[in-house]
């Protein structure tokens, strides 16, 4: 046993050079295990932290649950505990409005409700607002004990009913909401008393803020599962079952999260492994004959491969704690740096910074530690086993005219009349194929994984994102408001009569500096008597937009199911359907002829039309109508002005103007909403942004760790012939042809790697796509071949091997040719 150790300490000093590129590229993978677990899980406990903090503590809510059923459901053995909450109307404001709920006690603490002064209402008109809420609605000095008159509409079966007033005692503070622009949702806490007062029991629907029996559970599935099969048997909506996700994740186990850490370790294992074993297989090759020598004095195959086992754990025992250190010291700095660039209006993002640097949460976690000890030993290990068999396997005969080329049955070697550099080149690739091959795998894999991570990236278009939410520039649009017996002048039917869109308007909007081009598109209401909406038992409310022939092409291309013209469409009996239509009406199906009831202004009509085509448009062109059809003919539909979407196309040196004056006019009319392509931009270019920061500092990590192989290999490959190569230089070879012939040699590892990477990695990443796209995941809709990054992929394997050989063969020449002779390696 002292033997071993001491032939393996010996041997990790004489080989030292190579040892030094294993044990840099196991600092890497060690680097690469601790940090993104550290950081992944560091976001993550952050983050739960934070979601603990300040999140309701339910883990389901059930919506629009009927008195009867809201008996029956909370006495489900299932349940833990419940909250319940009534919505009682509104009171509107001149941008937004104030939402009146009654929440009982229970509900109030899983909401973490906590007044800043005062109590909640417990009787008759007693209410609890908080100092915004009250600015907005004229009371900015009003005092605990205060008696407040409010204007309010109370939530009717049909919508919200006729604006009455009434007097309510102040006599608690809520928490003020964050500011912003736009409309903003305030709150206002009523009694019961009141609650029961003014909605009947027939019309009252509740939201049920539930905790499961958790203690049966550990995983956010099982919960999730639960809770749906639980609502489901009371009559609950699917889309009525709502998850408290965020808290869920914060508290129990996501095995979709783990699996993907679990799928990214393994990932980074398998790649760490796959290079450092082509490392330590070409190192192998020249020490065959020293381990024939030990054979032959009597060294057993048990004790061969300890040797080789050792001098790698050895290596691994000082390149692992040095990666642990590289990785403690910079992990803080990366996850700083991370959150900084997150946007920092989410009130999350806030308390996650607090978190950190109050130290509630440390981010070198002792488990982490372990874990990469152990990942990174499994990756050694799991390198070394072959090289182990393979040392264990050499005779000491063989191993002394051992070469490293595969021998063959050919008993007269095949030689050349004429023999030119590329055939030189090509002869010792072809003595070393298992090394090439290794070596070309190796970065093969890395570049495959590089070609598939980048096609995802460039699929993720955050310019097409945006396009697809909004077609031009600016999308101004009318906001109606159904069923409020207050604002019948926001009824949709009502703004098609007096509509303020109107050709004057067009006028001006075009007539505007940097305006380069406007397009109008009509919308009309109706309801399609046969089917009905699940909430309201009532006529299903549908609508159709309207559609140019500039965005026909973009609709033909969308079409999932059946086939349709821009004519048919103009005839004005066929119509588009959007897939979510189909999918919640499974009733309807393709071609099948709809009675559809249509409302132009104060009156309506019934009309005829076919299920011509299923079509996935992007928002940009649907503008979420849940039918299509040509603008020209919706407008026919109507005898008033059905325009309730503008595009806006402007100057790109004019958006600012053009966005300050459009500002300007929107807010001359309550219903007009102006959006903002670049706005939307913004925010996707972010989210995305961060993403594939991340995913690429990955890859570069895992791309120096290929680059160590590679070193290895031309390192090996050069400094192990210098006789040949100094033979050949006596005979006749210049310096110049040496360096071509070394040339060829490393541009086929860098042709292999790139054959490998790009067309493998480029069917991958097809396929990957093709599967994104299909469950509609991380915005993925079109195929965006990564050209760039391909054609960097290539610049930086070729540029890296020509690197790697003029600098070899320059340590190569500074021996005379007679030293190299001599030279025995």
């Amino acid at each position: 046993m002292r033997m071993v150790n001491c032939v393996a300490l010996a041997n990790t000093k004489y080989h030292r050079v190579k040892n030094l590129l294993s044990g840099m590229a196991i600092v890497l993978t060690s680097v690469l295990v601790f940090l993104i677990i550290s950081i992944g899980l560091g976001i993550i406990r952050t983050e739960n932290a934070a979601v603990n903090k300040i999140y309701p503590t339910w883990h389901v809510m059930y919506r629009n649950v009927s008195q009867e059923n809201m008996e029956k459901l909370t006495q489900h053995q299932g349940l833990e505990t419940y909250g319940l909450r009534q919505d009682i109307g509104q009171s509107t404001l001149s941008k937004g409005y104030v939402l009146m709920s009654w929440i009982d006690e229970t509900g109030q603490k899983l909401n973490k409700l906590k007044l800043e002064q005062g109590r909640a209402p417990e009787k008759g008109n007693e209410t609890a607002l908080s100092k915004s809420a009250l600015t907005r609605l004229g009371y900015p000095e009003a005092q605990l004990g205060d008696v407040l008159t409010i204007p309010f509409q109370i939530e009717e079966k049909d919508g919200l009913g006729l604006e009455e007033t009434a007097a309510f005692k102040l006599v608690g503070l809520l928490p003020s909401p964050a500011e912003k622009a736009g409309n903003q949702l305030f709150s206002m806490l009523l009694s019961k008393d009141f609650m029961q007062e003014v909605i009947p029991k027939t019309q009252r629907k509740y939201r049920i803020m539930a905790r499961l029996q958790s203690d049966q559970f550990r995983s956010t599935d099982d919960i999730e599962k639960e809770a749906k099969e639980i609502g489901s048997s009371f009559g609950v909506l699917a889309d009525d079952i709502v998850e408290n996700s965020d808290y869920l994740f914060a508290n129990y186990v996501d095995p979709a999260f783990y699996a993907g850490m679990t799928i990214i370790a393994f990932v980074i294992l398998i790649t760490g492994a796959l290079t450092i074993y082509s490392i330590y297989y070409v190192s192998l090759i020249d020490k065959v004959q020293e381990f024939g020598k030990l054979r032959a004095l009597g060294a057993n195959k048990r004790q061969i491969r300890q040797i080789v086992l050792r001098e790698n754990l050895i290596v691994a025992g000082l390149a692992i704690p040095l990666g642990l250190i590289i990785g403690i010291v910079s992990v803080k700095l990366i996850f700083e740096q991370l959150l900084g660039s997150i946007d920092n209006r989410g009130i999350s993002i806030k308390i996650m910074k607090q978190v950190i640097e109050s130290g509630e949460v440390s981010l070198i976690v002792p488990w982490i530690v372990v874990l990469t000890i152990v990942v990174s030993l499994m990756t050694v290990i799991i390198a070394s086993l072959k090289p182990m068999r393979q040392a264990g396997k050499i005779m000491p005969i063989e191993a002394m005219r051992y070469t490293g080329q595969k021998e063959t049955k050919r008993k007269q070697r095949k030689g050349f009349i004429d023999l030119g550099l590329g055939k030189l080149a090509g002869a010792n690739l072809s003595r070393n194929k298992k090394r090439t091959l290794m070596t070309i795998f190796s970065l093969g894999m890395i570049g495959i994984l590089f070609v598939v991570i980048s096609t995802v990236f460039n699929c993720m278009q955050p310019q097409q994102i945006a396009r697809d939410a909004i077609a031009e520039d600016y999308r101004l649009s009318l906001e109606s408001i159904s069923n409020d017996k207050m604002r019948p002048e926001r009824e949709w039917t009502a703004l098609q009569q007096n509509n303020p869109i109107d050709q004057e308007m067009l006028d001006q909007i075009k007539a505007l500096d940097g305006v380069k081009e406007i397009e109008a598109l009509a919308s009309i209401s109706g309801e399609i008597p046969t089917l009905k909406d699940p909430y309201s038992n009532q006529n299903l409310p549908i609508s159709i937009g309207g559609v140019r022939e500039s965005q026909m092409k973009d609709v033909l291309k969308s079409i999932k199911q059946g086939d349709v013209t821009l004519e048919e469409l103009r005839q004005g009996n066929v119509l588009i359907a959007n897939e979510y239509f189909l999918k919640n009406n499974p009733e309807v199906s393709l071609g099948d002829q709809l009675e559809i009831t249509l409302f132009d202004g104060d009156t309506s009509y019934k009309k005829k039309m076919t299920v011509a085509a299923v079509s996935d448009v992007p928002q940009a062109i649907d503008n979420s109508n849940t039918f299509i059809s040509s603008d020209e003919a919706v407008r026919g539909m109507s005898q008033n002005n059905l325009t309730k979407y503008v595009n806006i196309k402007v100057d790109k040196d004019q958006l600012a103007k053009v966005q300050s004056e459009l500002e300007t006019l929107v807010a001359s009319h309550d219903a007009f909403e102006l959006e903002s392509f670049e706005e939307i931009l913004a925010q996707w270019k972010s989210a995305i942004g961060m993403m594939t920061g991340a995913g690429y500092a990955i890859m570069l990590v895992l791309a120096i760790v290929g680059v160590m192989s590679l070193v290895n290999t031309t390192i090996d490959s050069i400094l192990s012939r210098k006789k040949e190569l100094g033979i050949m230089q006596a005979i006749g070879m210049s310096d110049r042809q040496m360096k071509r012939m070394l040339q060829m040699e490393g541009l086929v590892y860098a042709g292999g790697t790139i054959i490998l990477s790009v067309g493998l990695g480029s069917i991958i990443g097809y396929l990957v796509f093709l599967y994104a796209e299909a469950n509609q995941l991380m915005q993925i809709k079109t195929y965006h071949f990564p050209l760039i990054q391909v054609l960097l992929l290539i610049a930086v394997a070729v540029l890296v091997q020509l690197i790697l050989t003029r600098a070899t063969t320059s340590i190569v020449n500074r021996e005379t040719i007679i030293n190299r002779i001599h030279t025995a390696e």
